[in-house]
């Protein structure tokens, strides 16, 4: 007798069988990776309690074969061990093998919850998932060996201007250290390269009227550009020796300096219309745009600008300017922020230390922030701000001037691509004028 189940069983039998062999030929037929690349890496340590080590961005140089961080950490940072997170190109099919070398001289086969010496660590090899290809990548934890944040000074030059001499400018323009000096005689200047041996010549400069006020000379994208005194005409120069007039028409009062706007780049300002005064820009010198009146007490000479644009922000982007006196004469004593918005220029003061004497001081742009170079009773400080330009901290002994750093106001103050500051002259505490010319630059530099 035949079961009735039989067919029925037999149907399972072919089924199974069937399945089998779909299941053994697709094992055979999986091709595995033969892409042996890391292409993510982090570190993390329990002893890292500010969690700096989990922010660090590594750079993976495939060509290379090098794996190191573009921002040193911190000076004196320190863990012993770390966890690594290593990424292949699919997190389903991992590496089939990873090994860490240790000061050439110990390698082991890692695994993900391996605590690893990193201060040893030197070479990581990767096997792809093929278990063929191999990759190796030398490692590099690059820590700052000394403060990063020291400033280092060297004096460049001294009584490097004929005497006597009245007033004195400098600028830098075009990788040129130009100074312009006040003497009996006109307006005369002074050339040197940017070199470690200054090398200073005299030029022969062109229309340019013995009546131009030195403390306007403000550098531009389009050259440099300085204000008439007695004609309140604006003078303009590409390369700082050959110059010309601008909107002789217009009855200039102030030069603000280089405006950044969403729109460009703009020069900043003031004039007289009707008895009164309004700010006014340009962005290439054919065109003035005149704007809305400047506000009560707005500085018109002796002040200090410089602008401020983060690139990481569509609306960071505006002109300060320190000290001054104002258009009734009395001294100013505030940072404004000016901002273009809606076709016309806003403001707002800066949050000052009642103790921060601005009268004399000099702003520049260093490091990605804002600094401010003041005098003091006891001699020049610097001050800089982490929120462009809102509020202002003193600076530690780290970022001091040398001793024999003579106190001085109304210095030129200049930043170079190098990330040098040079800081030429300006007037001592008894009203006469220095000439010298320092350079200093901070240690996290010095080895880019």
């Amino acid at each position: 007798m035949i079961s009735k189940y039989f067919p029925l069983a037999s149907v399972l039998v072919v089924t199974l069988l069937f399945l089998s062999s779909c299941l053994n030929s697709s094992t055979d037929n999986v091709e595995y990776s033969p892409d042996a690349q890391i292409y993510s890496f982090s570190l993390s340590s329990k002893e890292d309690t500010t969690d700096l080590l989990s922010a660090t961005k590594f750079t993976i140089d495939q060509i290379n074969g090098k794996i190191f961080n573009d921002e040193p950490l911190p000076y004196l940072f320190h863990v012993d061990s770390v966890l690594l997170s290593i990424g292949s190109s699919n997190m389903y099919n991992p590496f089939s093998q990873v090994m860490l070398t240790l000061d050439e001289d110990s390698t082991y086969n890692w695994q993900t919850s391996d605590s690893v010496a990193i201060n040893r660590l030197s070479l990581i090899t990767t096997t792809a998932p093929d278990g063929i290809s191999k990759k190796e990548y030398r490692f590099e934890l690059n820590i700052y060996q000394e403060d990063p944040y020291i400033l280092s000074w060297q004096k460049m030059a001294n009584g490097y201007l004929p005497t006597p001499f009245l007033s004195q400018n400098s600028v830098l323009l075009n990788d040129k250290l130009i100074t312009y000096f006040q003497t009996n005689n006109g307006i005369e200047a002074l050339m040197a390269g940017i070199d470690e041996n200054l090398v200073w010549n005299s030029l022969n400069l062109v229309g340019l009227p013995h009546t131009i006020d030195l403390t306007t000379i403000t550098i531009t994208n389009e050259g440099v550009i300085a204000l008439d005194s007695l004609t309140n005409t604006l003078y303009h120069s590409a390369d700082g020796i050959l110059w010309n007039s601008l909107f002789p028409d217009l009855n200039v009062q102030a030069i603000y300096g280089t405006l950044p706007t969403i729109e460009g780049d703009k020069l900043l300002i003031a004039i007289e219309q009707e008895e009164n005064l309004r700010f006014a820009v340009t962005t290439d010198f054919t065109e003035m745009v005149l704007m809305n009146n400047l506000p009560e007490n707005f500085p018109m000479s002796h002040f200090s600008t410089t602008q401020v644009v983060d690139p990481a922000s569509y609306s960071i982007k505006h002109l300060l300017l320190a000290g001054g006196i104002t258009a009734g004469n009395s001294l100013s004593n505030h940072i404004w922020i000016l901002q273009e918005k809606e076709d016309h220029i806003s403001w707002i003061h800066s949050r000052v230390p009642e103790s921060l004497a601005l009268q004399g001081s000099t702003m520049f742009y260093y490091d990605s922030k804002p600094y401010l170079m003041t005098a003091t009773t006891e001699g020049n400080s610097f001050y800089y701000s982490n929120n462009h330009g809102l509020d202002w901290l003193q600076t530690g002994e780290n970022q001091s001037l040398p001793a024999e750093f003579t106190r001085r106001k109304y210095a030129s103050v200049s930043t170079d691509a190098e990330n040098y500051i040079w800081i030429f002259g300006g007037i001592s505490s008894q009203e006469s004028q220095i000439a010298d010319v320092w350079k200093g630059r901070l240690n996290k530099f010095s080895d880019m």
